[in-house]
């Protein structure tokens, strides 16, 4: 719920893990966030994402997230969805 915002360049996604690239004060930091325990919760979709953002620890930029259960730093085509629990 707290931290700067910033933005980010997609790299990879492998399985459950988002890798992603960003730049805090002309230091480059590559890191990865594992959003497993998200797609449980939500429909993480990562297809067309023309931007991301991400929310970093201003003490310890090397420290961030691109999506939790209440934000997502995806932009454009992408989205992080509440499932449909419908019930049939």
């Amino acid at each position: 719920a707290t931290g700067k915002i910033s933005d980010a360049m997609l790299v990879e996604i492998r399985e459950n893990l988002v890798f992603y690239s960003y730049a805090v004060r002309g230091v480059e930091y590559t890191a990865s966030q594992d959003i497993s325990r998200l797609v449980d919760k939500a429909a993480v979709d990562f297809a067309g994402v023309s931007a991301m953002s991400l929310r970093y620890d201003p003490r310890n930029p090397a420290n961030s997230i691109v999506v939790a259960e209440e934000w997502s730093g995806l932009r454009g085509a992408a989205r992080l969805l509440p499932e449909n629990h419908a019930s049939h």
